[in-house]
């Protein structure tokens, strides 16, 4: 299994955005990369309520699900519509998985973790 390694992470991480610290802006970031800023805008309009962090965290374990390695490498194309559809992708490609504590430790790439069990 390949992981990523601390350091690897902490580079990435200010290449992507520039910022150390989760908020508004880097889910934004997120999103945009995705190409999911007007589905995420729609979801708001839907429900109603404003753009926050909570509101921003809720659309993600909702709606976004990817491999944090595919993420990492820049292959936005790997998003799927579900958690199943994510989960059967890693069993095909274990290769594709994060340690944990890793990208817990990081806290970067954390909205990216899934529970998969």
């Amino acid at each position: 299994m390949t992981l990523m390694n601390n350091n690897n992470l902490k580079e990435s991480s200010y290449i992507i955005n520039n910022m150390t610290e989760i908020n508004k802006e880097l889910y934004h970031d997120y999103l945009n990369r995705l190409n999911q800023m007007k589905s995420y805008r729609k979801y708001l309009k839907i429900i109603k309520k404003n753009d926050n962090l909570t509101n921003l965290k809720n659309y993600f374990n909702k709606y976004i699900f990817i491999s944090i390695q595919d993420f990492h490498q820049g292959h936005y194309d790997k998003l799927f519509y579900t958690n199943k559809d994510l989960k059967y992708y890693l069993i095909k490609n274990p290769e594709k998985r994060s340690h944990k504590k890793i990208i817990k430790k990081e806290k970067v790439y954390k909205i990216f973790l899934r529970n998969l069990r």
